[in-house]
Formats: C-alpha cells, structure tokens, sequence
C-alpha cells in the first residue's frame, strides 16, 4: 500500500495536494465541478437571509444533515407545528425545485432534544419525516437513511445518508472512563442500518459522501459525537478503510462550522467537514479543543464541496460561506 503514499507526496510536490491554485477560490464552480452544498441547524422561526446566497450558488444538490426545524417544545403536537410552518418556507420550495435535496435528522428534527430510540412517538416522527422530505429511502420503515447516485463527467458520486437517531441506544456523557466502558456496547445505527450500510460502501463509485447529523472525528467536547459509541466509530473508520473509493464525512449539529482531518495511514486521508447552523450558530463552542481540526468559523451559515475529477485525481475542495454571502474558509486536497 506504499503506493498511495507515494502518490500524494509527489502531488504535493507538484503543488496539487493541500494549497494547490487548481480552483478559483473566492469564485464560483466551473461546469466541470460537481458541487455539494449542505447545512443543519435551521430554525424556522429565525431571520432566514441565508436563502439568497444559497441560490446564488451553483450546487448539483443540497443536503440537509438534521435540525432542520426546532419545535417550540419537545413533544409531538410542536414537532407537527413545525412541520407545518416549514412547509411555507419559499426558499426551501425554490431549492428543491432548483436541484433537489437529500435529507436526514437529529435530535429537534427527531422530536426532542438529544432523544434516542426510546422516544415515545418515533414511529410518528418518522411519518412526518417521510412525508416531508419526499426522497427515496432505504427501507418502508426503519428510520430514515437512504442513499443516492450522481452521474458526472462520466464518474459515480456516491452519497450516503446515515440516520443516528432511530436505531440509537441511550448512553452516559462521558465524564470519566467508567462512562466510556458502559457506552462501549451502545448502538447507533442498529443492526439492519449496518447491514445497509456495508453493501453500499461495497457499491462501485469514484467518491463516497458520507452525511451524519453528528460529528466522527471530533471527540474532544462532551455533547454528542460517534466517539461516544466506541465499538460503532471504531466499525464505521474501519469500513471506511477498507472501502475502494475516496470518502469524505459531512456532520452538523455542533453550531459551528469546522473541518476535521484524519490520517488513516498509507497515505489516505479522511476529512469531516462540519456545517452548523444554517441560522443558529452560536458561538457557545469557542474554547472548544479538537486536535483534528484545519479550519473553524462561528457565524452562521452553509457549506459547499466542490469536487473535480483530473484523470484519476479526485481534488475537493470545501468552503464555508457565512450568512452575509461571504467565504470564511476554504480547504483544498486530493482523496485517495
């Protein structure tokens, strides 16, 4: 497996790995890019100025990563309520229509504030999940994951839609190492979600995205993350390991907006890129660690992935772009 190492040490000599000029930064994708744009955390009853920048960009689809509406309260009759005001959101209406989206959730979008599935009224929950987000899922009814096949410049982009929510087992905040112990047996996908999952990473394609309203890699602060589900983080990174495509994780929830990068040796890396919130950032993580971490900003607003295939070279890019129409950050690599 020297072989990949190889090749990204002679890409960053070459100037095309990490800080390479291959794309315009500050501008818009070319044709030839497939762009991804994505966000989570959007409360429908806030100021929602983002929807003009949103629309101004050219994206291929947009992905939701959870949070996608706070009820006043946490209970069924409020979670319908929110529903019902989302509904009259033109924005979304115009972006749907413009180019699709994809969606899954998390905890408000779910029904209650870092619920699990003991929630009472999941089966509900997912019915108006459904009914919202007219999308294809998995299955007739066991949560809401789903996955989805792009066809571009003669290439597969393979996104994947994790739902961490129905199939999750409660767990203790991890406060000490007796907490991590008790966790370690925990669920977050649960079985047949697992069973989904491994055949589509088996699935022919040139890029995995990897949608998760919850972080993967940073697992440094104390609310919810896949590290707090050890067996389950330690099964996905070796899945992703042992996938033939590139793969890049997606993440929401944190009201921040950061990317993560991993080095999962012989010369792949893995990236988690976090966009939260669409309009409910909140600062509230500024002295927040993350050893992993390349790039954060704290205001709100949306991610964009532009991806650009160059013969056998996958060159991703990721930009943060606050709620003002503004670039905040930018990362650039090749997956291998």
């Amino acid at each position: 497996m020297r072989t990949a190492t190889n090749r990204r040490e002679l890409l960053k000599l070459l100037g095309l790995a990490m800080a390479s000029p291959l794309f315009a930064q500050e501008g818009f994708a070319e044709e030839t890019d497939w762009v991804l744009g994505f966000g989570s955390c959007m409360d429908q009853r806030k100021s929602q100025g983002f929807w003009s920048h949103i629309l101004r960009r050219r994206h291929d689809h947009f992905v939701f990563l959870g949070d996608n509406l706070y009820p006043a309260r946490d209970n069924l009759t409020e979670l319908q309520d929110a529903y019902e005001d989302l509904s009259r959101n033109a924005g979304l209406r115009a972006l749907a229509k413009r180019v699709g989206v994809s969606a899954v959730w998390d905890d408000h979008d779910f029904g209650a504030d870092n619920s699990d599935s003991t929630l009472p009224y999941r089966l509900e929950s997912q019915s108006l999940f459904r009914n919202f987000w007219k999308q294809e899922y998995a299955t007739e009814n066991d949560g809401v994951y789903s996955s989805k096949i792009f066809r571009h410049e003669g290439k597969l982009i393979h996104l994947i839609m994790l739902d961490t929510r129905f199939h999750r087992t409660p767990y203790r905040l991890i406060d000490s190492e007796e907490d991590i112990r008790e966790n370690e047996d925990s669920q977050l996908l649960g079985a047949s979600q697992w069973r989904w999952l491994e055949e589509q990473m088996r699935k022919r394609a040139d890029v995995k995205i990897i949608g998760t309203s919850i972080q993967l890699l940073s697992s440094e602060h104390r609310f919810e993350k896949w590290s707090n589900y050890p067996k389950e983080y330690e099964r996905l990174i070796q899945l992703i390991e042992r996938c033939n495509a590139p793969c890049l994780i997606l993440s929401g929830d944190r009201h921040q907006h950061e990317i993560s990068r991993l080095d999962l040796g012989n010369g792949r890396i893995l990236y988690d890129f976090t966009s939260s919130g669409l309009n409910k950032a909140e600062g509230l993580s500024r002295f927040e660690r993350n050893r992993l971490r390349v790039q954060r900003h704290l205001d709100d607003g949306f991610g964009e992935v532009r991806l650009r295939f160059t013969g056998s070279e996958l060159h991703v890019l990721m930009t943060m772009i606050d709620r003002r129409g503004r670039v905040c950050f930018t990362h650039q690599d090749v997956l291998l």
